[in-house]
């Protein structure tokens, strides 16, 4: 019976230590734009709070890449020496550790047209900032956009399109983790079952 408890109580920290572990995906652009031309970066990044253990995920057509780059890069939109390079459509970074991290697209004009994100991690531990409306908050301005790295307008002129709500996308659990839980709770069951026969 001691070895059973044992093997419980080891699933449930391994289950506790893989949900602390999962921070929140966030869908930049999201939840109505993605990687591209048409939104505001600095508009979709006020009010979030990325912490370490958070992830990003960037959906992109194929006329744009994501360069994580230096603030040195970011304020110049400069392409030539970035920390890393991602292609695909569907790239997933994973803030790993506290302070600021700077995307550009590397597509020419891309970046001076307002594709650009900086966003700041905190550690997972320390409190949220202060709600948008309690503090005026001073993101990077955003880019002037050239009119040749404007979309096209979808709507009447000299409309403004209303602002997307942010949201956060749940995390996705590892398989790993998924099994934990699947333990945990099985376990939990045998623990409930052998104190009601004690």
């Amino acid at each position: 019976m001691a070895a059973i408890l044992r093997a419980v109580v080891a699933i449930a920290t391994v289950a506790v230590i893989c949900t602390l572990a999962m921070g929140a995906n966030y869908d930049v652009g999201g939840p109505a734009g993605s990687w591209d031309l048409a939104t505001n970066y600095t508009q979709w990044v006020s009010g979030k709070a990325f912490r370490v253990g958070d992830t990003l995920t960037f959906k992109y057509a194929s006329s744009h890449d994501v360069l994580e780059v230096s603030s040195a890069a970011y304020s110049s939109c400069t392409t030539s020496n970035p920390i890393s390079t991602s292609t695909g459509g569907n790239t997933v970074v994973t803030l790993n550790s506290t302070g600021s991290r700077y995307f550009i697209c590397g597509t020419p004009g891309h970046c001076a047209g307002g594709m650009k994100l900086q966003i700041d991690v905190a550690s997972p531990t320390s409190t949220p900032p202060p709600s948008p409306s309690s503090t005026p908050r001073s993101p990077v301005a955003p880019s002037p956009r050239s009119p040749s790295a404007l979309p096209p307008a979808s709507s009447t002129p000299g409309s403004v399109p209303p602002p997307s709500a942010p949201t956060v996308s749940p995390p996705t659990p590892s398989g790993a983790c998924l099994q934990a839980k699947a333990a945990l709770g099985l376990g939990s069951g045998i623990v409930m079952l052998m104190l009601v026969a004690l």
